[in-house]
């Protein structure tokens, strides 16, 4: 797996180990992390290894694939989930070709230096799984204001997925996209349990094992007639709305700070704190009860008393 120490990578190497995978795993500068996913694995009873690389870099690369394969003899399945972002918003007429080339390196040309290598053991063994990492949107070629490079490589990326499936369908091998939604900062390196709250279900928000777990999926030996498939892990919500910042979700504000309702999933009755509005997002309502449960809920969730 490409960029396991943090972010997305860091929860799906915790969700692979423990569905019973072995993982390498390349990182940049995120050591500690590293370390501290070798020493999940230990106690799992399972064996992760990290490996120090330059993605940029196609000989680092290629060196980092032969020594997971020199550990643990072969690689069965391949996440590729390192690609590089522009977080900045630019339009396409001002990206450099510097800034091109690193997109293109990074999200599309990456994986085909790791392909070539990982492609003859599963095609000798019969078996192989390869997941890549897309954009909400990748697999109809849906254009992104400002994100004009990074959604036409994702598409690209699509793409060559899906003809990966259809030329080695016979030796055994799948290769499917996962699309990630808006997963926010230190959420992405999360599974659900460190973000549940029982008495707060509806504002959990998304976090990395809600991708990581579709991923662990794929690469099951059972997933073998899921091929070829752009799976958008999203929730519902569409990212690029905000592109002509259109707030496409019309409702009527129902209640007010300060209102006192009664709240169906809790069975009782609570105080509005709150009134919280986003583009695109249903109005949701921060409560408390008199016991002191909090939590989030829309107005379908809320009754007047």
């Amino acid at each position: 797996m490409t960029s396991g120490g943090k972010g997305l990578g860091h929860a799906t190497v915790r969700c692979l180990l423990r569905a019973g995978f072995d993982v390498a795993f390349t990182y940049g500068k995120s050591r500690k992390q590293a370390e501290e996913l070798v020493a999940e694995a230990e106690s799992l009873g399972r064996r992760a290894m990290m490996i120090e690389t330059d993605l940029f870099s196609r000989a680092e690369t290629v060196v980092a694939v032969h020594k997971a394969i020199q550990v643990f003899d072969r690689i069965d399945a391949l996440v590729h989930n390192f690609g590089p972002f522009v977080f900045e918003r630019i339009p396409l007429s001002d990206y450099s070709d510097e800034s091109w080339q690193k997109l293109l390196d990074g999200n599309l040309s990456n994986f085909l230096w790791i392909y070539r290598e990982v492609l003859p053991g599963m095609r000798s063994r019969g078996f192989g799984r390869i997941v890549t990492i897309g954009f909400a949107g990748a697999k109809d070629a849906v254009g992104w204001r400002y994100r004009a490079p990074y959604a036409a490589i994702k598409a690209g990326l699509a793409s060559l997925t899906q003809s990966i499936a259809r030329e080695e369908r016979q030796n055994g091998i799948t290769a499917n996209m996962v699309c990630p939604g808006d997963i926010r900062g230190a959420n992405k390196s999360k599974l659900i349990e460190e973000v549940f709250e029982s008495d707060n279900p509806l504002a959990r928000p998304p976090v990395g094992e809600d991708v990581a777990r579709v991923i662990a999926f794929l690469c099951a030996d059972e997933s073998a007639q899921i091929n070829g498939t752009i799976t958008e892990v999203t929730g519902g919500y569409d990212i690029l709305a905000y592109d002509d910042g259109t707030d496409v979700v019309t409702e009527t504000i129902q209640y007010n700070e300060g209102d006192k309702v009664w709240v169906v999933p809790w069975q009782k009755t609570a105080h509005i704190e709150e009134v919280i509005k986003i583009p695109n997002r249903l109005t949701t309502y921060k409560l408390k009860s008199a016991e002191g449960m909090s939590g989030q809920f829309t107005a379908y969730q809320l009754q007047p008393v």
